[in-house]
């Protein structure tokens, strides 16, 4: 008897080996597709357009009515153009995109600083490159007038 009752449980032990194990249901985390997903891959999306693309899609956008995924999308490609008034309104645009979630909305409050942040550094640099200018005007007036009273030498 011992010897069948080995032999049930090896072909017991054969046959369990080619079940399929059974179904859990998914983590929580990825039944839910968080919606910061799709703005993630937007802006994955919007970076790797070359430059007559963006200007299309910028074309098409704006004589479009906007829904707050289209002003993320309009945001996304005014960020790429280096223009202080491009910045400024693609902030606009974000400020204008109504409640979202927690994790989408959290992406937009980092773009924001970001394009304000860009907007100063632009400001800053633009400021410094004023004053150099000056700076260098007033060195170049300091030499000439140096020279203008210099004494003369004879020989």
């Amino acid at each position: 008897m011992t010897l069948q009752s080995g032999l049930l449980a090896g072909l017991l032990l054969m046959l369990s080996a080619c079940a399929l194990p059974p179904e859990w249901p998914a983590p929580l985390a990825r039944q839910a597709e968080p919606a910061a997903s799709p703005l993630i891959g937007e802006l994955a999306r919007v970076s790797a357009l070359s430059a007559e693309q963006r200007r299309r899609e910028l074309a098409e956008l704006e004589g479009a009515r906007l829904d707050d995924a289209r002003r993320f999308q309009l945001a996304a490609l005014l960020e790429r153009d280096d223009s202080v008034e491009a910045l400024e309104r693609s902030l606009k645009n974000l400020a204008a995109i109504g409640d979202q979630d927690a994790r989408s909305q959290s992406l937009i409050d980092l773009m924001k600083k970001s394009l304000r942040a860009r907007i100063e550094i632009k400001q800053l640099t633009t400021r410094n490159t004023e004053l150099q200018n000056k700076l260098d005007q007033i060195k170049a007036l300091e030499k000439s007038l140096q020279q203008r009273n210099a004494p003369f030498k004879t020989p």
